[in-house]
């Protein structure tokens, strides 16, 4: 209890000292900064460690979802931004390693494990294994490894299985029945990529049982991690990313509308220092006293993606607001476990993930950066 309370202390020290708002970065070296924390969490057995706890002072086992986000994101650095990602890992075959070690975690019914520590025998997740699909689907475009695709069409097939009529996934699942568009999102890019009509129907049944779930006021219900508690905005923003991913590719404005009137409710709510509180419920209010990082970065990348379809910039300006926010408060520390991470609350002793560093942050912290980035090239582009 005392080495408890002692480490809650040095917490809060942290919170004092932790944010990078008055320190004069670039976006670039706040990426690089990033980067170089996700690079501590590639632990010597393979993939990226779930999470550092700062409680604890230790490296969480490594989490086959979470390393299969970064994959797609390294894919496109390592295309796009070269030098920056160069200056990072310099030779290294980083994402074939992410890869690869992600391929050893498949168990053979074609699923992949739902959390981290024992991958052979725990349960799968639906949404876990569309997140690894989208890796490896990615992985296959680029690179043409034949495995790969016939990893992620084993994992399609078992999704397939587990789906009820009307298009929800109910077993092995949380209580995320709005989120799940995530995984339906990667079916449908699964279906262009192989011609398979199973997988585009799969994904459109979700999508649009789904939208049944959008009540009178725009919110998407059934979207917590159990059934009583109120969403946070990682969760919230789960569920519009699927539905707006999913509607520029089949080019189905109706799903995009959908997403609108949830992320206009959500608008209003911003602070203009960008806080967002961490938790909102049916009636878009929150007593919420944290805000909840990889929300806001999951957000600010909805806004951005939505700005870019729909060329409605009041969307870029909130995804702004909310990703300026996490800028300043990317940690700074002489401790390499922690230093350019994304805590998963503000403060760290958040109802998110309290006192913890999600690999997952960091990785949705460089997204709304890249695409903060582009956004500012168009409209330079268009002056």
């Amino acid at each position: 209890m005392i080495r408890k309370l002692v480490s809650q202390l040095r917490m809060r020290y942290l919170n004092l000292r932790a944010q990078t708002s008055a320190v004069d970065l670039s976006d670039d070296e706040r990426l690089i900064l990033a980067l170089k924390w996700f690079q501590q969490t590639l632990l010597p057995g393979g993939g990226s460690a779930a999470k550092y706890s700062m409680m604890f002072n230790k490296w969480f086992p490594s989490y086959p979802e979470t390393t299969a986000f970064w994959v797609n994101t390294l894919i496109y650095l390592q295309r796009e931004k070269k030098e920056v990602f160069a200056d990072v890992f310099g030779e290294r075959p980083i994402v074939d390693e992410l890869v690869k070690w992600l391929m050893t975690t498949q168990r053979k019914d074609g699923t992949f494990p739902g959390s981290y520590g024992d991958y052979k025998n725990q349960p799968p997740r639906v949404f876990n294994n569309g997140q690894i699909i989208f890796a490896l689907t990615d992985y296959y475009e680029h690179f043409g490894n034949e495995k790969c695709l016939e990893a992620a069409i084993q994992s399609a097939d078992w999704i397939l299985k587990v789906q009820d009529g009307d298009g929800a996934w109910r077993q092995f699942t949380l209580n995320q029945l709005s989120s799940n568009t995530r995984t339906a999102w990667a079916l449908i890019r699964l279906g262009k990529l192989t011609g398979e009509n199973k997988y585009l129907q799969s994904g459109k049944a979700n999508i649009n049982f789904a939208l049944q779930l959008q009540d009178k006021n725009d919110y998407f219900i059934d979207n917590g991690f159990s059934e009583n508690e109120i969403p946070s905005t990682h969760t919230i923003a789960y569920a519009l990313r699927g539905i707006v991913g999913a509607g520029i590719d089949l080019k189905e404005d109706n799903w995009i509308k959908a997403a609108e009137r949830a992320y206009q409710r959500i608008m209003p709510l911003v602070g203009n220092d960008g806080f967002l509180a961490g938790e909102i419920d049916e009636e878009w209010k929150s007593d919420a006293a944290f805000c909840c990082l990889p929300g806001n970065c999951q957000l600010s990348v909805v806004g951005f993606a939505l700005e870019a379809h729909t060329k409605n910039q009041e969307y870029a300006v909130t995804a702004s607001k909310l990703l300026d926010y996490v800028k300043g408060k990317q940690l700074l520390s002489h401790s390499p476990m922690v230093n350019g991470g994304i805590s998963g609350s503000w403060p760290v002793s958040g109802g998110y993930c309290s006192y913890d560093i999600p690999n997952w942050a960091a990785r949705f912290f460089v997204d709304a950066l890249i695409l903060q980035e582009q956004y500012v090239l168009n409209q330079k582009n268009k002056s």
